[in-house]
């Protein structure tokens, strides 16, 4: 009988347990849930408003090397990670017919010179003055014989001469005419002659040396030099090894000269200038760099109907910095000193998306209470009008929502 009591007493005690819990949970649903609130101080501080643009770190200077030929690697005077300056040898090429072929342009050009100078030289001006002299004499000996027919005319109408002295004398000057007329054609056929000789000579001279200038920038394009200071980044071939024409050889990269370009909204490009300071995030070596405003482009450019404009950023030399690296550039766009600040999480909105905060009034209530805001640079924001530093808000807390609260809201 005892263990029956004992049983049943545990029933009724179970029950009673079930009954309280089940008030208890029920009371809980049944207690309207309160806002919760966190207290916040409006405090005075500066915000600094940024333009955030991204790129990539590249160099300013880099050189890549492609094969202007179908020439092997000869020699490779550098390996990948040498340091180079502007001028320093990379590599030669392998070509030994050019080397017969500098020296024949070479005397082809010593010829051409020395038949150019004989056409222009000595020899030209011995042949201009025989025939200068030879035309000389014969202007002489032509002017004598007209002064003497003169002469001999006078004399023939006053019945000085005979007839047949006259004649003579005439004969004499049809002579000279013809020795003065011949004189004159030879030297004009003489300084003719000359002259397209001396052309000839020259056109010669001048093909020469094209022929030895091109067979020379041949030979000179055997040695190839660094046109940049910097680093061998790649080398991308090996000696002896047969190149394709514009086969890429190697990459030089100078790593004190470093830049970004950025894309530029054309709605931002006022916020650029040349010479302006901004600040470089690099987020993977989780530090800041300055960088200076150095080119802004002056036409827009326009990719699948979107506008932008594209700067340059140059950066100050920095060890830790890379090529590739991807950057963020924040430019100044706004800054209020001395603001008086609160939390974004505090500044609410109504249903007319004007702004306003939670305060308690005199009677310890919470109210709203509409402020003007100013800039923001997404933490805090600036409030113009309606709170002053150190004055204390409310901050809703954020509320897991329950199904029970669900049901509620249904």
């Amino acid at each position: 009988m005892s263990l029956k009591k004992s049983n049943k007493k545990k029933k009724i005690i179970i029950g009673v347990v079930c009954v309280i819990i089940v008030a208890l949970i029920w009371g809980l649903k049944s207690r309207p849930k309160e806002e919760q609130y966190d207290e916040e101080t409006a405090k005075t501080q500066d915000i600094t408003t940024y333009y955030s643009f991204s790129g990539n770190i590249e160099s300013k200077d880099n050189q890549i090397v492609f094969s202007k030929n179908m020439l092997p690697i000869k020699k490779l005077y550098v390996k990948e990670g040498d340091s180079v300056k502007k001028g320093d040898v990379l590599f030669t090429l392998d070509d030994s017919n050019l080397a017969a072929g500098i020296d024949q342009a070479q005397a082809s050009v010593e010829i051409a010179k020395i038949n150019y100078e004989k056409m222009t030289g000595t020899a030209k001006d011995q042949q201009m003055v025989q025939v200068s002299n030879a035309l000389s004499a014969a202007e002489l000996n032509f002017n004598d014989a007209k002064s003497n027919l003169e002469k001999m005319t006078e004399l023939y109408e006053a019945d000085g001469i005979s007839k047949q002295a006259l004649d003579q004398v005439e004969t004499v000057y049809e002579s000279a005419s013809l020795q003065l007329q011949s004189a004159q054609d030879n030297y004009n056929l003489t300084l003719r002659s000359i002259e397209e000789n001396s052309r000839t000579a020259k056109e010669q001279l001048n093909q020469a040396e094209a022929s030895y200038n091109s067979v020379k920038k041949q030979v000179d394009d055997l040695t190839v030099t660094a046109e940049v200071d910097g680093e061998v980044s790649e080398i991308f071939v090996e000696e002896n090894e047969s190149l394709a024409m514009g086969t890429q050889i190697m990459e030089i990269v100078d790593y004190d000269n470093l830049k970004i370009t950025i894309k530029v909204d054309e709605y931002d490009i006022g916020a650029l200038e040349v010479g302006k300071e901004v600040k470089v995030s690099i987020n993977t070596l989780e530090k800041d760099v300055t960088g200076i405003v150095s080119k802004i482009s002056n036409q827009a450019q326009t990719i699948n109907e979107v506008s932008f404009f594209t700067a340059d950023i140059d950066l100050q030399k920095d060890d830790d910095l890379r090529v590739g690296l991807s950057v963020e550039v924040s430019v100044l766009n706004k800054n209020a000193p001395d603001a008086t600040t609160i939390s974004m999480k505090a500044l609410q909105f109504d249903n007319e998306n004007k702004p306003f905060v939670y305060i308690r009034d005199m009677d310890n209530k919470v109210v709203p209470k509409p402020v003007t805001v100013g800039i923001n640079d997404g933490n805090v924001v600036e409030i113009i009008d309606g709170i002053k530093s150190g004055e204390v808000i409310l901050v809703p807390r954020r509320r897991i929502i329950t199904i029970d609260d669900m049901m509620q809201m249904n």
